[in-house]
């Protein structure tokens, strides 16, 4: 239990931004269904542009989640493919493929990963400089 409220404090001393901080909790702590619907809508909001309709970017961001609830392919470093991708989004493999939907998909689980592991090697780090203080 004090390792939670460390936790908490750490993340607070870290300046932690409000979108880093969701990306660590749903990645660490069990993709909280409203933290995805947060991330979700920032992340529609980010690709609603150009040829991309508002439908399509909240699909996207919505499959780009749920698929980093599945466990990865090691050889692919994702887990699933752009037919199954389509499937779950709702749009055609033709669509999909013509607009390179999978770049996309794979660019929001990056960023997503990457912000996660940042924030909890800041977290970690305001833990340890914690304990180098006693």
């Amino acid at each position: 239990m004090r390792q939670e409220y460390l936790r908490a404090a750490a993340e607070a001393y870290a300046n932690i931004h409000e979108i880093e901080s969701d990306c660590y909790h749903y990645i660490y702590s069990g993709f909280d269904p409203i933290i995805q619907q947060r991330i979700a809508s920032r992340y529609s909001i980010k690709w609603n542009y150009e040829d991309k309709p508002l439908k399509c970017s909240a699909a996207l961001s919505a499959t780009a989640l749920a698929e980093l609830q599945y466990p990865v392919n090691e050889a692919t470093g994702f887990a699933w493919s752009g037919n199954e991708r389509a499937a779950f989004a709702g749009i055609s493999k033709a669509t999909w493929s013509r607009n390179n939907y999978s770049e996309h998909i794979e660019f929001i689980i990056k960023d997503i990963r990457s912000t996660a592991r940042r924030v909890r090697r800041q977290i970690d780090k305001q833990l340890i400089d914690e304990e180098e203080a006693y």
